[in-house]
């Protein structure tokens, strides 16, 4: 549940308030969706495709109107039920998927395509011109340029503009894995350094994790949990989360007091509980090893990430499937019969 105000003396940048939104005849998308998005804080909204993502963003820069509750930018109004303010007014610095680009136009009328008298200031047009490293390219075509660039051009465009609030939606899924690592470091340290408000929607949680202040989970139209990176990978309050972060297993057990009894073994959870209960934790594939000498798993999967194997065993009798990172290269095989050691017993509770 995230707070509707955390400080009366403080103005959310971005206030969205039990936001109800469903097409005709339709059911509803976004039920009582409330978010906060501070002054200069990078915010992310992570979930999978279908939960609503797209409409979120639609709903924030205008393009959608709301059926309940409201939509504030630094105080004002832009999204009622009786309210809608068109997009083109609101001062939101937009990055689309496919970046929106105009073929027919130069680099440079690109950038400048939204600038007027009035909010064309040239010292920061040039600061963000040379940030960007776009300076070289302001007389080329959109054609003419890659993937890196034309985003590039994308966030130059936005951000020339001054926005209160710079709204993203799946910004890097056109790049390859090398290249977005690069662009998200890039992109964290200029947002930093100009002091944007950032809302990114992505269904990436790892792009979330590793950008964001903030990052809220998006499921079933409303947010989940709404917590720091650091709390979300560390204590994820629902499967769904666990499941999307870091190959988490989602395991169920039996507690009493602070001790789970689980079909791998026993651990220990953070809270106490007075009567026997069942639950669900979640157990990190690095919590867990692999046992040359056991018989009671089978290989089924492998799959190399940085400086581990990562692989997938299913329980011989029951079928359950688990995730385990094992630091040591050629080692293991697909199909061995292996069994599973616990390295660390801590653990959380999670709803389903």
């Amino acid at each position: 549940m995230i707070e509707k105000k955390s400080n009366q003396n403080i103005i959310p940048k971005l206030e969205i308030v039990d936001l109800n939104f469903s097409y005709a005849n339709e059911e509803e998308i976004l039920s009582d969706f409330s978010l906060l998005v501070n002054d200069k804080q990078f915010v992310s909204v992570v979930g999978d495709s279908g939960v609503g993502k797209t409409t979120l963003f639609r709903t924030i820069n205008g393009l959608e109107k709301i059926n309940q509750g409201y939509i504030r930018l630094d105080g004002f109004l832009q999204s009622s039920s009786f309210f809608h303010l068109p997009p083109e007014k609101r001062p939101i610095g937009t990055i689309f998927q496919d970046y929106a680009l105009f073929p027919h136009l130069s680099v440079e009328k690109n950038i400048k395509y939204s600038l007027n008298k009035s909010n064309h200031d040239k010292k920061f047009y040039d600061n963000i011109i040379s940030l960007l490293r776009v300076d070289e390219l302001l007389d080329r075509y959109i054609d003419e340029l890659s993937g890196g660039q034309k985003q590039r051009i994308a966030l130059a465009r936005s951000l020339v503009r001054k926005p209160k609030l710079v709204l993203m939606d799946e910004p890097f899924s056109n790049l390859d894995r090398k290249l977005r690592i690069e662009i998200r470091r890039e992109l964290k340290k200029i947002f930093t350094e100009i002091g944007s408000t950032v809302l990114l929607i992505t269904h990436d949680s790892e792009e979330a994790l590793s950008l964001s202040d903030k990052v809220g989970f998006l499921y079933d139209g409303r947010i989940i949990q709404f917590s720091s990176p650091e709390e979300i990978y560390n204590r994820p309050a629902h499967s769904i989360i666990a499941k999307s972060i870091s190959h988490s297993n989602v395991i169920y057990g039996e507690v009493i007091d602070n001790k789970v009894s689980t079909f791998i073994g026993d651990f220990i959870l953070d809270e106490k509980f007075k009567i026997k209960s069942k639950i669900y934790v979640n157990v990190k594939p690095h919590q867990l090893s692999l046992d040359a000498n056991g018989d009671n798993f089978k290989i089924i999967d492998k799959e190399f990430l940085e400086g581990t194997q990562l692989f997938v065993v299913r329980e011989v009798d029951t079928g359950i499937e688990l995730n385990i990172k094992v630091p040591e290269y050629g080692k293991f095989e697909i199909d061995q019969v292996v069994g599973v050691k616990i390295l660390s017993k801590n653990v959380n509770k999670m709803l389903e």
